[in-house]
């Protein structure tokens, strides 16, 4: 893989991984999210994030369970500027803009919680891409009511 380029296929495949991901969580379906980890995967939530710290391997489908069980939680992720490189061990970096529209009730205000840098790492696991890395990166954070 050209470290430059990263294939007109590969970088879809890649970009359907990780839209699918957030469109699941926004759809209450977070437990299926686990699928689209590699077995040794690694999430880390920077320092900012609500619960800073990182889940790993077996730990991940325990966590996208929690998340799809917190039924009174509304999301809706906003995904852009999605940057790729190819890495000379055949995965491919993913650098993205990530802005999280969160309600914890049914008031659902329009004001973004967070605005975060989102690092990835994929791999090609018998020709599907899976996240292996993800540190997701807070950049602005919606202060608590005073």
């Amino acid at each position: 893989m050209d470290k430059a380029n990263v294939s007109a296929h590969d970088r879809q495949a890649i970009e359907n991984v990780i839209h699918r991901f957030y469109w699941l969580v926004d759809r209450g379906r977070a437990a299926e999210t686990a699928a689209l980890f590699s077995a040794n995967a690694r999430i880390t939530f920077g320092p900012g994030s609500p619960s800073p710290g990182t889940i790993e391997g077996d730990a991940i489908p325990g966590a996208m369970q929690a998340r799809q069980a917190q039924s009174n939680v509304t999301t809706r992720h906003v995904l852009s500027n999605i940057c790729m490189t190819a890495n000379d061990d055949g995965t491919v970096a993913c650098d993205s803009l990530l802005t999280l529209f969160r309600s914890d009730s049914e008031v659902r205000d329009t004001i973004p919680a967070t605005v975060a840098d989102i690092v990835e790492i994929l791999v090609n696991e018998d020709g599907d891409w899976k996240i292996r890395e993800r540190t997701v990166l807070p950049i602005f954070n919606r202060s608590a009511p005073a």
